[in-house]
């Protein structure tokens, strides 16, 4: 077996005001929705905002895809995880993302703790998660707007000190 040595956690940000925030759509349905929400917030926060999208939500982002992010943004949020394997990856592009030094945070939905805790122990790393209600496919864009909005002083405090 490998013995991972484990992945420390970057620095937080110290605000939202002025910080470069990117949104990682991990391309499931719905999660623009969720995703367009957010980005209404962080920037009333005073956020730069970019967006940037999975080819796949069964495979974690691309090297190419990380590497842009890490070289343009203070931190990140992936989402809108809502099955195993989604999951799972999403742990691995936050976890390659934090040890090239930008703080994340990944958001799934509660049927897939176990999923992001597992994977987690299995990369030695301890990304932050926020998990909201499950499913979100059949949910309408009310409802997609709501559970952002419900979640999102949570993320921002996933983001920063």
């Amino acid at each position: 077996e490998v013995i991972r040595e484990p992945v420390a956690s970057p620095a937080r940000l110290q605000t939202l005001d002025g910080s470069s925030i990117a949104l990682l759509d991990i391309s499931k349905p719905r999660g623009n929705v969720f995703l367009d929400a957010l980005e209404e917030l962080l920037i009333q926060a005073g956020a730069d905002v970019k967006r940037f999208v999975k080819p796949t939500f069964t495979k974690p982002a691309p090297v190419d895809l990380r590497h842009e992010i890490a070289s343009q943004c203070d931190a990140v949020i992936e989402a809108l995880a809502d099955w195993g394997s989604c999951t799972t990856c999403s742990v691995h592009d936050i976890t390659d993302l934090e040890k090239r030094g930008i703080p994340g945070v990944i958001v799934a939905t509660e049927q897939f703790i176990t999923a992001a805790v597992d994977q987690s122990e299995a990369l030695a790393s301890s990304p932050a998660c926020v998990f909201t209600s499950h499913p979100i496919q059949d949910r309408t864009d009310e409802e997609m707007i709501a559970i952002a909005n419900s979640v999102f002083k949570q993320i921002v405090s996933s983001l920063i000190i």
